[in-house]
């Protein structure tokens, strides 16, 4: 008997065709999220890297609506950011056994409709916790529909599961509508939150990339050799832990509090992430100085009455 359930499975990937023309800007972008003030300096300084990095691409920043105040949205439009709405996708499950910090995580689906809504085929996701040091355009020419780099946050050995701050992908409605579809019926470690999803869904599709797309913090842990060796060809560094700003709140910070942030970070784990630490505080400074004028204006929206 033929089975007539349209979610069993998902829709057959297509492989990527030549003749699809992937060099229009307009048809290319690198997506990030911003889902409180709280990420404000910490994406706008990842747009500022992008930006010194050369991409061709577009640069879209999914917010929530009546989520983000007007300096925020400010901030991230001076860092080149175009805002885009999207509609908050709640965890499953009321969000049972998710951690605080992934209630959110699960709009990032919202990458898979960007075809139909804005006319994007090629598509480099990157958390607002990353940092862009090498050009990566090369990404968008990768010949499979999704790729990843292997997660190495946790130190439990050989493992296939990839890390999901950092993607590649070729949005799709179709995939889009079925992966909203799955949240609920799937079987995944909930604590994972959306990450543990996507290595569900596209675990036997995805393309693995090097590890130079995502230089997380834990490999200089797990291997300082490694981490010395990819040092100067990293493409995309992903502050996991420590970060360069604070984890708590929700209001922008900046000045003395994101000071005492960067002091702390440069010291965790014995100073072992220092470097690290200042390639973040450099691109931020920089980001700071060449938009004076814009980030005061800025400054002045959160004075209005």
């Amino acid at each position: 008997m033929t089975s007539k359930c349209c979610h069993c499975r998902k829709p057959q990937f297509a492989t990527w065709s030549p003749a699809s023309s992937t060099s229009d800007r307009d048809s290319r972008a690198v997506v990030s999220a911003l889902y409180s003030d709280q990420y404000a300096i910490p994406v706008a300084t990842l747009g500022h890297s992008i930006q010194q990095a050369g991409t061709s691409a577009r640069r879209i920043l999914f917010h929530i609506p009546g989520r983000l105040s007007p300096r925020a949205l400010c901030i991230a439009r001076t860092a080149g950011w175009e805002p885009l709405e999207v509609e908050f996708i709640p965890p499953p499950n009321n969000g049972a056994g998710i951690g605080r910090r992934f209630g959110d995580q699960y709009t990032k689906l919202h990458l898979w409709s960007l075809d139909t809504r804005l006319g994007v085929n090629r598509v480099v996701y990157l958390d607002a916790d990353t940092l862009v040091r090498r050009n990566f355009d090369e990404l968008f020419d990768v010949p499979f529909p999704f790729g990843a780099v292997p997660d190495v946050y946790e130190n439990t050995g050989f493992k296939l599961n990839f890390n999901a701050g950092v993607l590649v992908l070729h949005p799709n409605h179709t995939t889009f509508e079925n992966v909203r579809a799955r949240i609920t019926d799937a079987r995944y470690p909930p604590g994972e939150a959306e990450q543990a999803f996507l290595n569900l869904y596209f675990g036997a599709d995805a393309v693995r990339l090097p590890y130079l797309y995502n230089a997380n913090l834990a490999i200089r842990e797990r291997s300082p050799a490694l981490w010395d060796a990819m040092r100067d060809e990293m493409r995309i560094v992903h502050y996991t832990w420590p970060k360069p700003f604070p984890m708590l709140g929700k209001e922008i910070v900046d000045g003395v509090r994101l000071e005492r942030a960067v002091d702390k970070a440069r010291h965790d784990h014995g100073g072992a992430h220092a470097e690290a630490i200042d390639w973040w505080v450099n691109a931020y400074n920089q980001f700071k100085e060449q938009n004076q004028i814009a980030l005061e204006e800025c400054d002045r929206l959160s004075r209005k009455p």
